[in-house]
């Protein structure tokens, strides 16, 4: 009998990556990250997605290709909508586009859908409810409940980030544009996250101001999450998740005055050890053996 693979793309706000799985989900290789700035344009942006995918198949039987995509989208049309953190792919079918240059199935779904899908699995937690969390260019939640993804009604739960706050919504402040925004502002430099993580690190008090800052901001916002959903289980994934330990203090105080359950249970909320790959593995789980 002949093996068949998996490939599942993580396709982000600035990167995409793609990795090659075996039929229990086993990471054979993955490629290189790609910065969707160094396309032009829509249809190089998916050729080249389309390129990195074919050069990790290594001539091997791909049963799918699951691609975790910033949302909304439409999963079962197979079509990203008005994505805020992806112009070149808004109001695009990436599921039809991959399928006709590679001809082979693929399916996509949220990319925080994918990395809780892909978390769940990897820690194989049954019976519970599991809520993965992504902070990078946006915010984005993702629901396992009993080991099955939940979409809602209409396929486009756990939209939450975009959820209107204070004149704006919940990912103004809890994501890197907003980290950004105060480094400027406090500290007068134009650095990334992980030089800010550096220097919270190292004891700067501007920086661990900023940080604890950031716990608050998100606290608030899993305030309203966790006492709707009320989940056994939160894992932080995306390219802020790598400073959890700095804004864990800050995050698990707000989460303990204003959540019962927090308390009286003793939910569990950790930073993602697969960090990306969670949601590639999450991605070849969109389809079934």
């Amino acid at each position: 009998m002949k093996k068949y693979y998996y490939i599942g793309t993580d396709i982000g706000g600035t990167t995409f990556t793609s990795a090659l799985y075996d039929h229990e989900r086993n990471q054979i290789i993955k490629s290189e990250k790609e910065y969707i700035s160094n396309y032009s344009s829509t249809l190089n942006l998916i050729n080249g997605i389309s390129n990195q995918i074919n050069d990790i198949t290594q001539n091997n039987l791909i049963a799918g290709i699951g691609l975790s995509c910033p949302g909304p989208l439409n999963s079962k049309k197979g079509l990203i909508l008005h994505t805020p953190n992806l112009k070149f792919l808004r109001n695009c079918n990436i599921k039809n586009e991959i399928e006709r240059r590679l001809n082979i199935p693929c399916k996509i779904e949220n990319d925080a859908n994918l990395f809780a899908l892909g978390e769940n699995f990897h820690y194989d937690i049954r019976d519970k409810v599991y809520l993965g969390i992504t902070l990078g260019t946006g915010l984005g939640f993702g629901i396992v409940i009993n080991g099955k993804l939940f979409t809602g009604g209409n396929g486009m739960a756990a939209e939450y980030g975009i959820s209107p706050f204070n004149n704006s919504n919940w990912e103004s402040f809890c994501s890197i544009n907003w980290i950004e925004n105060q480094v400027k502002d406090i500290l007068g430099l134009n650095i990334d996250p992980e030089r800010l993580n550096i220097l919270a690190t190292n004891g700067d008090v501007k920086a661990i101001k900023i940080w604890n800052k950031f716990g608050e901001n998100l606290g608030m916002c899993l305030t309203h999450v966790v006492n709707m959903i009320d989940p056994n289980f939160i894992s932080i994934g995306g390219g802020l998740s790598s400073a959890f330990i700095l804004f864990k203090h800050s995050l698990e105080k707000i989460l303990s005055t204003n959540c019962p359950s927090y308390n009286e249970h003793n939910i569990q909320i950790m930073e993602s050890r697969l960090k990306e790959d969670a949601a590639m593995l999450g991605a070849t789980l969109l389809f079934n053996d």
